[in-house]
């Protein structure tokens, strides 16, 4: 699933969107470097299938021309022209396509994502290479995402490709769990104070004196960093 508002315009064009492509042109130019893009779906398709990356006047005149091409011939649908746009672009460092991106994050198939997943997936297509920063080491979703699933959530019920009873838990948001052997690691300070709780003498309250270990805690670490020991003190 692709940004849906992208998406929607993506059916709608002749494989160009004018007014993008004039600030374009005017803020390069301006710039006096490539600033500024306005690529649409097809002319994304058609870099990543027929030409390279390099940002020359060149290429970019050779991605127009085709995309041009391919749009006016309508020897290829858009449905088509979508599908094959999902399986060819990044994903993730060195992951490409929907199916290898679906395995890469959740162990699934394409076919299996929920609705939180495919959000996901959609959120990270501008900056693939960011996926993975947007998961805390329990490898749930980082609060900040939640705006994204409820403004994208949102438009997908307005134009009924969902229904209003899968607003439930922030559209997916809290369904979404990255693979186990992609997750960051648990902060040490997790596990120091878990293991300072412990260490209390069997009788005392816990909960009570989580504060004060925690604070010894915190006292031990300054001191290592100054060098000192418990005789100093």
């Amino acid at each position: 699933m692709l940004n849906q508002y992208g998406r929607s315009i993506f059916f709608s064009h002749n494989g160009f969107q004018e007014e993008a492509f004039r600030l374009s042109i005017a803020t390069n130019l301006k710039e006096k470097k490539f600033k500024r893009g306005a690529s649409t779906i097809s002319m994304q398709l058609v870099k990543n299938v027929f030409l390279n990356r390099n940002k020359t006047v060149v290429r970019k005149v050779e991605e127009i021309i085709l995309v041009w091409l391919m749009e006016s011939s309508k020897q290829v649908s858009k449905k088509r022209l979508y599908e094959v746009y999902l399986n060819v672009i990044e994903w993730g460092n060195n992951v490409y396509g929907i199916t290898e991106a679906s395995r890469y994050y959740f162990g699934k198939k394409p076919a299996d994502l929920n609705l939180g997943e495919s959000i996901f997936l959609s959120s990270i297509v501008p900056r693939p290479k960011t996926g993975l920063y947007s998961f805390d080491w329990t490898g749930h979703l980082k609060s900040n995402m939640i705006r994204y699933f409820n403004t994208y959530g949102n438009i997908m019920v307005k134009t009924k490709q969902i229904g209003v009873d899968s607003t439930v838990s922030n559209y997916g948001f809290y369904q979404v769990e990255l693979v186990p052997h992609l997750r960051s690691a648990r902060p040490a300070f997790f596990d120091s104070v878990q293991t300072d709780t412990l260490d209390l003498e069997e009788g005392e309250d816990n909960f009570l004196n989580l504060d004060e270990t925690t604070e010894a805690h915190k006292r031990s670490l300054f001191d290592k960093l100054l060098g000192r020991n418990k005789e100093e003190k």
